[in-house]
């Protein structure tokens, strides 16, 4: 091949290369600030997953923090709750009575047995709404049917929370580190000693106690004080029924414990003792037994808490 013919080839592969050069150039240069693009973003996420990252943590700190100080509060509230448990409540001395009827009551209330009964502490008055809304506020708890607007009827914080059924009444005591008292020691502290019909003495009375009133309502529980036990509790007998801790069963008296009897193991109601506004003067004596679903809750039926008396003072 003639020298001429090797010049024209290779200035032909020159030519070639210099295009796939420059074309490569080009796409190079489009290609190069995507990648930058992509580096610059990359560099942006780093930079922020680690900022979020230590936020989170600072987020979990703050968290552990929130949760100690609620835990530092909840203990100083308990702490308060006990010293006013001490004021609120009165010392029910240990005792024995005959509980039960054996005349004139119903079948329920038979037979009449001997029971004896430790100390304990009784809240001085059944437990109103003002109390009840605190209740509610810090824990969120449903609130009582007929309240409006999260707040108790107006010019009603002194009568006695209704609407409220067994597991609401039992959440409110262990709230204050109370309980429900037992049937048994209901009855102690409504009859006493003389082992009174009513809380007052033998006769039902309108001025002792809030009852026959079926049109009515609750009233204040600090209004009826000569309806007062024996010990100095208001409102045992009418303005609401109060639940207690045990089992229902009609005929448990027939075996139940002569020492400190704590209801039967199970069953499928609660009782109620008391009466409320609405009962007649034989549904309000302090023998008289009524029971409920323990999800069922009324506008005469309320309750009021116990404390073992070892444990005021000890806080």
């Amino acid at each position: 091949m003639e020298d001429w013919t090797y010049g024209l080839a290779i200035a032909l592969w020159a030519v070639l290369w210099v295009t796939i050069f420059v074309d490569y150039r080009k796409k190079l240069m489009l290609v190069m600030p995507s990648v930058e693009r992509v580096a610059s973003r990359r560099h942006d996420f780093s930079t922020k997953i680690s900022e979020a990252e230590n936020s989170a943590q600072e987020i979990s700190v703050n968290i552990d923090n929130v949760r100690r100080e609620i835990a530092e509060l909840e203990d100083r509230r308990r702490e308060f709750q006990d010293k006013l448990n001490e004021r609120e409540m009165v010392f029910i001395s240990a005792g024995s009575f005959r509980m039960g009827s054996n005349q004139d009551g119903r079948e329920n209330e038979t037979p009449q047995h001997p029971v004896q009964i430790k100390s304990f502490y009784l809240d001085r008055f059944e437990v109103t709404n003002l109390q009840y809304k605190d209740f509610i506020d810090a824990t969120d708890r449903r609130m009582p049917v007929h309240w409006q607007s999260g707040n108790f009827p107006t010019e009603q914080a002194d009568h006695p929370v209704v609407n409220v059924n067994w597991e609401d009444a039992k959440a409110y005591a262990d709230w204050v580190n109370k309980r429900l008292p037992t049937e048994a020691e209901w009855e102690w502290a409504a009859r006493g000693t003389e082992e009174r019909e009513y809380a007052w003495g033998k006769q039902a009375n309108q001025n002792s106690a809030n009852f026959n009133n079926p049109e009515g309502g609750t009233s204040s529980v600090s209004k009826y004080i000569k309806g007062q036990s024996e010990f100095g509790i208001w409102d045992m007998c009418g303005n609401v029924g109060e639940w207690v801790n045990d089992w229902y069963e009609a005929t448990y008296y027939a075996r139940s414990s002569e020492s400190d009897p704590q209801g039967p193991p199970d069953g499928r109601q609660k009782v109620y003792r008391g009466g409320g506004y609405q009962t007649n003067r034989i549904d309000i004596r302090a023998l008289s037994r009524h029971n409920a679903v323990p999800t069922t809750y009324q506008d005469y039926i309320g309750f009021r808490c116990a404390l073992n008396s070892e444990q005021v003072g000890t806080a």
